[in-house]
């Protein structure tokens, strides 16, 4: 099965931390954009699908019928599953419960909303336009309108933080009874304002135990850690993410936004008035003509990404897909890193523990 991705590369404005593509959003830009993606989408084979995800940019900028007529498409032109997951991200800032009610009858099942943090001088110091209150009442209001699979993006070694702050964020993201919680640790990307320098970021080891005393929250909380960075109830994991960890099957709609046959992947240029022009006359006949070729899924980026999540790696599964196995110096190495408590070895498993989690650069760097 397919998950299919469809990038709104608008926002209000620009994160001084985010690399992700996307503008503003003048009107007649939105209506040519999606034009566009409609064509886009319609120059594609059906496929059998069971996620969707809109993501941004700020789809929530998009009026709720705007988000019906995309997910009206995708239906009708692909086969999507009974149940499928439906996932859309939301700034706190752009809904209210009427709002979110309009996109729960839109179609979305699954909400995740961008609140990075609970504390307001946080949110002032990473330029968020929404309120700590803001965010909360935003969950409160998505439960209100319908929605019943709820999750929150949450930031960690972000400015000025504690472990006390970190331990506060995840308890108020328990206590608000979201079912998912995301918790990214800041990364400062070139061409972004945090690049030119942004004080109070903390050490290494402050930022460690952010990293411990936030888990420990969301363990005590029964939130159960199935990615290096995603937390969720019994049964809420996020089955579109799980299909990029797991090296799976993916259509990427729009600017920037990549896709993948779980042999190639392509993707095309960030670049919207690009994109619009390509699109712009109807459906082409050969999509991938014009979207760059991003190379092969190979051994490496499996074992990568199956050592970011907690079932970790099945070195069965590489062999039968990729015709490889872990080399012995490979082997050597985690077993190094078991006898210093970073790694679970079991038959052909193995597992990063949270101290692991806490070093994986560093151990898939030497691994690779």
């Amino acid at each position: 099965m397919y998950g299919i991705y469809i990038h709104i590369p608008f926002c209000i404005r620009k994160c001084p931390y985010c690399d992700f593509y996307s503008v503003t959003s003048p009107e007649d830009l939105r209506r040519e954009y999606l034009l566009a993606l409609r064509n886009q989408i319609l120059s594609f084979s059906r496929v059998s699908a069971d996620t969707v995800y809109l993501g941004g940019g700020t789809p929530s900028l998009l009026e709720p019928e705007e988000i019906a007529g995309l997910i009206s498409l995708i239906r009708e032109r692909f086969d999507l599953a009974d149940g499928a997951e439906i996932t859309m991200e939301c700034n706190p800032a752009t809904a209210d419960t009427a709002r979110f009610r309009g996109f729960l009858d839109a179609g979305i099942n699954r909400l995740s909303l961008g609140c990075q943090s609970f504390q307001e001088e946080t949110l002032r110091s990473l330029g968020r336009l929404h309120s700590a209150d803001e965010a909360k009442a935003a969950v409160r209001d998505a439960r209100s309108a319908g929605f019943r699979n709820i999750s929150v993006d949450l930031m960690l070694g972000i400015p000025y933080e504690t472990p006390f702050i970190a331990q506060q964020d995840a308890l108020i993201a328990a206590e608000l009874e979201v079912h998912h919680v995301s918790a990214y640790l800041l990364r400062i990307c070139e061409g972004t304002p945090f690049a030119d320098g942004v004080p109070g970021i903390p050490d290494d080891d402050v930022q460690a135990e952010c990293y411990r005393r936030f888990c420990s929250v969301m363990d005590e909380s029964g939130y159960r850690q199935y990615e290096i960075s995603n937390f969720a109830l019994d049964g809420y994991e996020s089955r579109h993410n799980l299909k990029y960890w797991e090296c799976g099957k993916w259509l990427g709609f729009g600017p920037g936004a990549h896709m993948s046959d779980s042999v190639r992947r392509h993707s095309f240029p960030p670049d919207i008035k690009g994109f619009i022009d390509a699109f712009r006359d109807g459906p082409v006949p050969d999509p991938l003509s014009l979207m760059r070729d991003e190379g092969t899924v190979d051994a490496e980026e499996y074992i990568i990404t199956s050592l970011r999540t907690s079932s970790g790696l099945d070195t069965a599964v590489l062999s039968s897909r990729f015709g490889t196995l872990l080399t012995g110096d490979q082997m050597s190495f985690l077993e190094k890193c078991r006898g210093t408590g970073l790694a679970e070895i079991s038959g052909g498993h193995i597992r990063l523990t949270r101290d692991g989690f806490l070093v994986s650069n560093s151990i898939l760097s030497e691994l690779i």
